[in-house]
């Protein structure tokens, strides 16, 4: 975005994606580059205050890369405190089957019978994913989230 707007930033010491926090940049691990074009539609892709997604800021980092192409309606958060994309830009359905995936997932950490660390290693390995640092929710497609909870429900069956 704009240079005076980084320049303040930085000048001011205020934490914004145009300054963002080294430490937090620093603990993501596998980040995602920054989108400049919709994977969904090609349009261009934006920074915005996610007050332009929920009309009122969101979370305590409120921003989000946003589709120029409203009628695309697809976007994804940012890292706190980083630039760094949370995930892919995902259109109405895919946040929906993500939803879905990440609901039938956390539970298996959530409910301490494994670390997060060592369910995101079942998931990958159950899933056929190589590396457990490619086994993000928020980089899966809809079939992709169909699949993990075909696993995470087979799993909870046993």
């Amino acid at each position: 975005m704009c240079d005076m707007k980084s320049a303040f930033d930085a000048a001011s010491g205020k934490k914004t994606p145009w300054n963002p926090s080294r430490t937090a940049t620093a603990r993501v691990t596998n980040p995602l580059p920054v989108p400049t074009t919709c994977p969904n539609c090609g349009a261009a892709v934006g920074l915005v205050n996610n007050e332009e997604i929920y009309g009122m800021p969101y979370g305590d980092w409120p921003w989000a890369y946003r589709c120029a192409d409203l009628a695309c309606n697809s976007y994804v958060g940012l890292h706190p405190f980083t630039s760094i994309p949370l995930g892919t830009l995902a259109d109405a359905p895919t946040r929906e089957a993500r939803k879905k995936a990440k609901s039938a997932f956390n539970p298996l950490w959530q409910s301490r019978r494994m670390s997060r660390k060592e369910a995101y290693a079942w998931l990958a390995k159950a899933m056929g994913i190589k590396s457990v640092g490619d086994c993000h929710i928020g980089w899966f497609d809809i079939a992709m989230c169909e699949r993990v909870m075909k696993v995470v429900n087979a799993r909870n069956k046993k």
